[in-house]
């Protein structure tokens, strides 16, 4: 399955919890974290609710070279995007560039450098799931 990688296999010891005023906090433990302080859909201005983070799944985040990128799939209108606004923090690049990497080479996916790649992809997908509406 295209979707299993490094994010996939340690979503157990990645930790999504609510913290008061920052709706999405990651944790892949001793490698990274990333948090989102504000997320709006921007196909069609979702914006979580209440608690901020509700009708939104994250099944797409990507760890990359450069951190845990948070991919956003809105569960309203479907589109997939990454919050322009994330609080990046790597704890050991040299561990987590490793984990990647070895990561790319059990699974044979293709390794994400970095925020820019991943948004290509989303691109990517949300092109693909527009085609197959048509």
């Amino acid at each position: 399955m295209f979707f299993e990688s490094l994010t996939q296999r340690f979503f157990s010891l990645l930790e999504v919890f609510e913290v008061a005023r920052v709706p999405l906090k990651f944790r892949l433990r001793g490698l990274a974290e990333t948090f989102v302080d504000d997320i709006r859909c921007p196909t069609c201005g979702h914006d979580g609710g209440e608690e901020g983070d509700q009708g939104f799944v994250t099944e797409y985040t990507r760890v990359t070279f450069d951190g845990i990128i948070v991919v956003i799939q809105c569960e309203p209108c479907g589109n997939i995007f990454v919050p322009s606004e994330q609080k990046l923090g790597v704890i050991n690049s040299n561990r987590l560039r490793d984990a990647v990497e070895k990561d790319s080479g059990n699974t044979g996916q293709p390794v994400y450098s970095n925020k820019e790649q991943v948004r290509l992809e989303v691109e990517r997908l949300n092109a693909e799931k527009g085609s197959k509406i048509h």
